[in-house]
């Protein structure tokens, strides 16, 4: 009797796993020479997140993407640890002060980063942790200036979920600008050059980032208020 059956031989199939945290591969970034080969559901969340984040008044240039990993930030009860947050906050922070380039002359910047004249030091912050993270998921940690003084800068950090879709943690806080010479607050107005540019441009963001959250905000209570049940 003859055997009619048929075998299909078929490959390895996609790691759902690996996908979930593709975050970690160079696959997931620009320049990559073909698509994720296990997939990225990262993508779409991603661009929805860097839409939601520009509206509410967060700078672009400035964010920072990182990744949940597994071996180091997480706690016994598989959360990330709250002093994880602080570090990927921190790293936005640092370059926001990277920024500062497009300001100061190379001399003014290398001797900011040097600590030869004046440096941006962290005067107080207050962090909501609002929600728990676990792996595997992607941050990314945002920066909106809240506006400049001119001895200090005040300003909101928050770091979104891509999975979850929403902010998990938001830090207000103000550097201040210290004298490294008399560790003294310096009025950067008054030291001319590339500081008084980054003063003027600092208070036009903050201003920019005023009108975009102000606008998020009455369609954020419009669309609440028609999602109210009238009675």
């Amino acid at each position: 009797m003859a055997d009619n059956s048929t075998t299909t031989t078929t490959g390895p199939r996609k790691s759902q796993r690996l996908a979930e945290s593709s975050y970690h591969s160079p696959y997931s970034h620009a320049g990559a020479p073909t698509p994720h080969p296990n997939d990225d559901p990262y993508a779409p969340l991603r661009g929805r997140a860097l839409a939601t984040l520009e509206a509410m008044g967060y700078g672009p240039k400035t964010m920072v993407e990182r990744g949940v990993v597994w071996a180091e930030d997480q706690d016994p009860f598989g959360h990330v640890m709250n002093s994880q947050y602080s570090h990927f906050l921190s790293t936005c922070f640092h370059r926001v002060m990277e920024s500062f380039d497009q300001f100061l002359s190379k001399e003014e910047f290398d001797d900011m980063i040097h600590a030869r004249t004046v440096i941006p030091v962290l005067r107080k912050y207050e962090v909501d942790f609002r929600r728990q993270v676990k792996y595997p998921d992607s941050l990314i940690a945002a920066h909106r200036e809240e506006g400049i003084e001119p001895t200090r800068n005040n300003a909101t950090v928050s770091l979104f979920s891509l999975k979850q879709q929403a902010i998990v943690a938001e830090a207000k806080g103000c550097v201040t600008f210290i004298d490294v010479k008399t560790n003294r607050p310096v009025d950067i107005r008054t030291l001319g050059g590339g500081w008084s540019l980054l003063f003027e441009a600092f208070t036009k963001e903050a201003q920019e980032a005023k009108e975009l959250k102000e606008k998020w905000d009455a369609e954020c209570a419009k669309e609440k208020a028609a999602k109210t049940p009238h009675i």
